[in-house]
């Protein structure tokens, strides 16, 4: 009896995650889990944590993901389901993507990195590795390490053996648009962005919960292209989408967006408040990276009421958080503001140690431009992507494009390349 009721709930929790209800599909697993005591049900208890795992990662409840795969790990290390090879590459995913959005991305790297070096010997095996590399991928990103980044989104998109899934191709674009806006390349951002919607278009029965989901992050490219009304109506509809359906990231990120419009607009009676807002959400989830961005927005509104103590002391907040977590574009962010408050309130020495530091930063992040030696990120720019990962701005590209004396047929290397190491990808346009 008990095991067809389980079964049963089972059933009823995948219907109801179909219908965009994970909260509802949670307490149908969750109570068919209670259900689950013998040994030889382990294998669908193994099964049942990775759907509630899935659940909890689209409603932002990062820190149950981890509970429900350290529940699954305490499994496999039972004398029953010892030494599943695919059991515990799942596993180890599932620790790997909840890591990634609490910002232990050390963590996520090692757990990531666990689960794709185990063999694919089935499909499943693969998608699980592919998807771990995207996870990978965001955890570099996360670092700030944005070659190891982009190197492990192509390599999923670019595979030889196996052409990537549509769902795959969606997640890739998704973070590579991450990537870009966070570089303040908010075109190839909102390209990138673009892509995801063509492939929701196409599959719209598989991914239509993804579609809330990028309006609410392609609105902000489109802020900063000067676009407010196109990025206030798509978080408008991203944030009723996500209310109905508990999706708290999409919540949150929608938040962020109207506080950004509303103190590009000078409205910081409006601004302010939302800030807050999305910043309770983001603490909730424990989602630090986010919580640094949110607290740069708040630095920025307060420094634009010339309220410079507090932006001074919310700028060290997020200098903290940053640091914690190991985001050197928010350290560098957090310098860049603080040196010019320093500056303003009168304290020139902080404000050059600040100063320091951003040229410090830049150079340890490596964001500056191989041919013309400039720095790229700190203002809205066109960058391109060279096939080894190293970027450099696109008005540049055309000198990587042409022939040099005595290498005819050959293109100018990649300069960051050609500096590290006597192997010299060349860019392919």
């Amino acid at each position: 009896m008990g095991q067809g009721s389980s079964k049963r709930e089972i059933d009823k929790g995948m219907r109801l995650y179909s219908e965009q209800k994970p909260e509802a599909a949670i307490n149908e697993w969750k109570s068919a889990l209670r259900r689950m005591t013998k040994k030889e049900k382990l294998p669908v208890k193994f099964n049942t944590l990775n759907y509630l795992c899935m659940a909890y990662f689209d409603t932002g409840k990062y820190r149950e993901v981890l509970a429900c795969a350290n529940q699954q790990l305490e499994m496999l290390n039972s004398k029953t389901m010892c030494n599943n090879a695919d059991f515990m590459q799942e596993a180890y995913f599932n620790l790997a993507r909840g890591y990634e959005k609490l910002s232990e991305f050390k963590k996520s790297i090692s757990y990531a990195k666990s689960c794709i070096e185990r063999e694919d010997n089935n499909e499943n095996a693969k998608a699980i590795k592919s998807f771990a590399t995207v996870c990978l991928a965001k955890a570099y990103h996360g670092l700030s390490d944005f070659y190891n980044a982009i190197n492990n989104f192509d390599s999923v998109v670019n595979k030889t053996e196996t052409s990537p899934s549509v769902h795959m191709k969606f997640l890739v674009y998704e973070s590579l648009g991450q990537l870009f806006a966070k570089l303040r390349d908010y075109d190839t951002a909102h390209l990138y962005y673009d892509k995801c919607l063509d492939i929701v278009q196409q599959d719209a029965a598989t991914l239509t919960k993804y579609k809330r989901r990028i309006q609410s992050q392609i609105a902000l490219p489109m802020l900063h292209m000067g676009r407010f009304n196109d990025a206030m109506e798509y978080c408008e509809t991203s944030m009723k989408d996500a209310m109905l359906r508990a999706d708290r990231p999409v919540q949150a990120r929608c938040l962020f967006t109207f506080a950004e419009i509303h103190r590009k607009r000078k409205d910081f009676e409006r601004s302010f408040p939302r800030y807050e807002s999305a910043y309770s959400l983001f603490v909730e989830m424990g989602d630090r990276l986010n919580q640094v961005e949110v607290l740069g927005g708040m630095a920025k509104c307060m420094a634009a009421l010339r309220d410079f103590e507090q932006a001074i002391e919310i700028n060290h907040k997020a200098l903290q958080l940053a640091e914690e977590i190991g985001n050197k574009v928010g350290l560098l962010d957090c310098n860049v503001r603080l040196a010019e408050l320093y500056v303003i309130t009168g304290n020139t020495f902080v404000g050059h140690q600040c100063e320091d530091n951003v040229s410090r930063l830049t150079a340890e992040l490596e964001l500056f431009c191989g041919v013309c030696g400039e720095s790229m990120g700190q203002i809205p720019e066109h960058l391109d992507k060279l096939p080894c990962g190293h970027l450099i701005h696109s008005k540049c590209t055309p000198h990587l494009s042409r022939y040099t004396w005595g290498r005819k047929g050959r293109k100018r290397p990649c300069p960051s390349c050609r500096n590290r190491s006597s192997g010299n990808p060349v860019l392919s346009r």
